[in-house]
């Protein structure tokens, strides 16, 4: 509200530049509402502030002491070693047993197949999406056999295992390396006790000790056995390029051991 004055409408701004016998107080009382017509406050307080903040005046948090983070305790395997079956036969029936907490999902666990002492053990990275009694008894157990058969070795003498006992759709390998399924698989291979070891996973030599950093091929030996990695039988099967690599790989080895 303006303030009305001699001379002055009610509503009109008082003109002070022509009007000098406006008292101080009403020409105060006339700025102030000038402002407050114009919507303009101001909090005068003894810090300063925004003229125009539209907000809560914020307040800076008080300081929390920084705490250390607590150290992760190491995560316990899930199958001691030292408890599995010191025989193939009893292994074979563990694996495929409720006991064997690696097995995920609604799919059928698969016994690996072979005997003691193979010439060339084919561990592959998990039963075919098929298998239901038999290991690899699809297209990749084709692939495998072929395989065999290139470097001179009868495929009905090789033993076939996999590093997961029932079919998995995208295992989480870290994680089944820190739950302890290298050492299962480590079990696994000193019971067949095969002359020569292929490998059917990138993954598998992380499972088996070899250094995460390095490339599958230089992953040469478990316990002295000579050792080939490859890719998995699904991604040879789909990867002309990579079978034909293969080969020449397997020609090299086999000559050389």
């Amino acid at each position: 509200m303006i303030v009305a004055s001699r001379g002055v409408k009610t509503g009109e701004s008082p003109n002070m530049e022509n009007r000098t016998d406006i008292s101080l107080g009403e020409q105060y009382a006339a700025t102030i509402d000038w402002w407050r017509e114009a919507g303009v406050d101001f909090d005068f307080v003894d810090e300063i502030e925004p003229l125009l903040s539209d907000g809560e005046r914020q307040v800076a948090p008080a300081a929390v002491p920084k705490t250390e983070p607590e150290a992760e305790k190491p995560t316990e395997p899930k199958v001691d070693t030292a408890a599995l079956p010191d025989t193939l036969e009893g292994f074979r029936n563990w694996w495929v047993g409720p006991d064997n907490p690696f097995s995920f999902g609604g799919a059928p666990r698969i016994a690996p197949i072979g005997v003691e002492g193979a010439p060339v053990m084919m561990l592959s990275t998990m039963p075919e999406v098929d298998d239901r009694d038999t290991l690899l008894a699809g297209p990749q157990g084709k692939l495998l056999g072929n395989i065999l058969q290139a470097i001179g070795v009868n495929p009905n003498a090789a033993y076939y295992a996999s590093a997961l006992p029932s079919h998995t759709t995208l295992p989480d390998w870290d994680s089944l390396r820190v739950d302890g399924l290298g050492d299962v698989l480590a079990h696994h291979i000193a019971l067949a006790k095969p002359r020569k070891i292929l490998l059917f996973g990138s993954r598998l030599p992380q499972l088996l000790g070899h250094e995460g950093s390095a490339p599958p091929e230089s992953f040469a030996d478990i316990s002295k056995t000579p050792v080939l990695a490859t890719f998995s039988p699904d991604r040879l099967l789909d990867h002309a390029r990579q079978r034909a690599r293969l080969w020449k790989r397997l020609c090299q080895w086999t000559a050389s051991i």
